[in-house]
């Protein structure tokens, strides 16, 4: 439309190629995020062991202490805001497109592409590991009842589903729907091209075409890239230890498809950190780097070849089809399994959620992260409480 070549020809641009073959850029933001991307890799392959440290201190040190109170509250107040504007507000039945245009997909079709570009492989993966994670009591959740001192197994388990339903419920959803529907609104609506800087309009106007909103698209840029290599890191090695267990024939503790040969006695000591001792070999696949730069090379293809295919061939059948391959885990999960038992489990731990939600929707475990008593920084006298790195491990990561 006329609002987005007004919009091109007054921020800096250049075309490249012609035909079918043309692209636009900022040159500006390409060349700048592109350095300051390679320049972070360049260095983490230079000096991993340093950047590693610095990271860690940066992601669990630093911003847990500095900005955990920012973290909580944010998506809080996200959450009010967006119920306001569609409950109360005059916006709630606004769309986000034109008023005479059409929805180009169906509401099935449109939930499959925010499910799988959203959560759907830490979903799939956590909403069973996290769970078992905080029943257990690793990492020192404050509600287990051996950090708290009573309690039992059965509020542990209760406690462990709740907390995962506010990971991944409305507090989990929340940054997407509020960058998609500003993002939405201002493109698809305004007419305004789909990058973050215009979402500013109302607040900065015309400084969106400046350096500020060059910076804002450099930073978008910056930070998205980081937050898919994670979430791609993550997957990879969800990917590997899945398939390992597979090809192991791994079940309740037994890895049934390994040959009685001793050789094969320590089947994994071809992983991450392991060394066979002499006489033995790993057994099929194994969990390490090598497995998983491959599977993350695989995911980049599909993902690469699904994106140039075009929305309409290649991104939603794509997420069409993972959405029903989902479906199709979670219902057998469901009926195959102990039916009655999982919807029970369901309304009881859903009904904790709406119980707790305003309690851990402010929780910042203020006096947990003090430590214990002996660092003198005023930890509890008595020992009890979770652990002070839990909620930087859990909760902070999650939604940094």
């Amino acid at each position: 439309g006329e609002q987005m070549q007004e919009a091109f020809r007054r921020c800096r641009h250049l075309e490249l190629g012609k035909g079918w073959l043309s692209v636009c850029i900022n040159p500006v933001v390409t060349v700048v995020s592109t350095l300051l991307i390679w320049v972070f890799v360049i260095i983490c392959v230079a000096e991993p062991d340093y950047m590693l440290k610095a990271m860690n201190i940066a992601a669990f040190e630093w911003i847990p202490e500095v900005w955990t109170w920012f973290y909580i509250v944010s998506q809080d107040i996200w959450i009010l805001v967006l119920i306001f504007v569609m409950a109360v507000s005059k916006y709630g039945s606004l769309k986000l497109g034109k008023d005479d245009e059409p929805p180009q997909y169906s509401f099935v079709t449109w939930f499959s592409m925010l499910f799988s570009a959203g959560v759907a492989i830490g979903l799939f993966y956590y909403s069973v590991a996290e769970p078992v994670w905080h029943y257990k009591g690793w990492g020192g959740a404050r509600w287990a009842h051996g950090e708290k001192g009573y309690g039992n197994d059965n509020e542990d388990a209760t406690h462990a589903l709740m907390i995962s339903w506010y990971h991944w419920g409305l507090h989990g959803w929340i940054p997407y729907t509020t960058m998609g529907a500003v993002l939405a609104i201002m493109s698809h609506r305004r007419g305004f091209p789909l990058t973050i800087r215009y979402i500013f309009w109302p607040l900065i106007g015309e400084r969106c075409y400046g350096w500020i909103g060059d910076a804002v698209d450099v930073l978008s840029i910056v930070t998205t890239i980081f937050g898919v290599c994670t979430s791609l890191g993550l997957g990879a090695m969800q990917v590997n230890q899945g398939m390992q267990r597979l090809d192991h024939g791994f079940f309740q503790g037994v890895n049934y498809n390994i040959p009685a040969d001793p050789k094969y006695s320590t089947p994994l000591c071809g992983g991450t950190g392991q060394t066979c001792a002499a006489g033995k070999e790993p057994y099929g696949i194994q969990t390490n780097v090598a497995t998983q730069i491959t599977t993350i090379i695989v995911i980049t293809v599909v993902a690469t070849l699904s994106v140039v295919s075009g929305m309409d061939r290649g991104i939603v059948n794509l997420s069409r089809f993972n959405f029903a391959l989902g479906m199709f885990l979670l219902f057998a999960v469901l009926f195959l399994g102990e039916t009655y038992f999982c919807l029970d489990l369901i309304v009881q731990t859903f009904g904790y959620y709406v119980f707790y939600i305003m309690k851990v929707a402010f929780q910042t475990d203020a006096f947990e992260r003090l430590g214990k008593m002996a660092f003198g920084l005023g930890g509890a006298p008595d020992g009890s409480g979770g652990s002070d790195s839990w909620l930087s491990g859990w909760t902070i990561f999650y939604w940094g």
